[in-house]
């Protein structure tokens, strides 16, 4: 595998800036100062090289500029600098980045927390199971409540990743940003899923699959799903990222530690998930 210097990267970025007609000289200048800062934020961290950045550190970038009381335009523009540098160094160079930068963080950038109470959770869940499609979104979201699985550990989950007779899941497998672990799954959500996969007829490995059995290539895909759901149900919109909210708050609320909570979600400390605890 071929293992990228990021400094490398940010140089080759900088000329893909330069000759792209969609942004200004001054767009360009202040992107590399701000990837620059980025670099110079990682090496302090020991991380040099592009396959060895993740989502926490991507995160913790942005915590540390949301402490340094800078200006929230700045926050903004420079978080925006390091994401669509990730994605353009996941999409268009052959450096190994294992998560998507442009889906949504664990923690919002203004960290207001949205998440469900139980009445939205069964709002949202009161959606008839008609049809495979049907089946599949609901089982989509009872995981996701149950376990604070992501968006992107969902479309990889293999069937083989779910134990439906021991009631559990096994997340953050190889190619994961997130820690493995196991989760358990509710009675509820063990009835759905199997109800889902006994409508299906292919061989799909995946356990989630979008039309014609195809593995979901987008995170898109799973949220315009949830949102066709929600405007079913006469509800707002939520997100996958609400529902990792609720299933953390849930968690804290039925005693768990941050600790614990720290291993559920997968993340490496408990910095960005302290802003849990003004709901227990």
């Amino acid at each position: 595998m071929i293992r990228v210097k990021i400094d490398d990267l940010i140089e080759a970025f900088a000329a893909h800036l330069a000759d792209d007609p969609g942004t200004s000289p001054r767009t360009s200048e202040f992107y590399v100062a701000d990837l620059r800062e980025f670099a110079r934020f990682l090496e302090e961290r020991d991380v040099s090289r592009v396959e060895d950045v993740g989502v926490g550190a991507v995160m913790e970038f942005r915590n540390y500029l949301l402490e340094g009381n800078r200006k929230r335009f700045t926050v903004y523009r420079k978080d925006a600098a390091v994401r669509r540098f990730l994605d353009w160094a996941r999409t268009s160079t052959d450096a190994d980045i294992d998560f998507d930068p442009i889906e949504p963080m664990h923690q919002p950038l203004d960290q207001r927390i949205v998440f469900l109470e139980e009445d939205e959770v069964d709002q949202l869940l009161s959606f008839p199971l008609n049809t495979r499609d049907d089946a599949r979104d609901a089982a989509v979201v009872r995981l996701m409540l149950d376990t604070g699985v992501t968006v992107s550990e969902i479309r990889a989950l293999l069937e083989s990743d779910v134990d439906l007779e021991a009631a559990q899941a096994h997340l953050g497998g190889p190619g994961s940003h997130l820690a493995p672990r196991v989760r358990r799954l509710s009675s509820a959500t063990v009835e759905v899923v199997h109800h889902y996969l006994s409508m299906r007829e292919d061989k799909t490995p995946e356990l989630i699959v979008a039309r014609a059995a195809r593995p979901v290539t987008t995170s898109k895909t799973l949220q315009n799903a949830i949102w066709k759901r929600c405007d079913q149900v006469g509800m707002w919109r939520v997100s996958p990222m609400n529902l990792r909210h609720t299933f953390a708050i849930r968690l804290l609320r039925s005693g768990a530690s941050l600790g614990e909570l720290r291993e559920a979600l997968g993340v490496r400390d408990t910095s960005n998930i302290g802003v849990y605890k003004k709901f227990v």
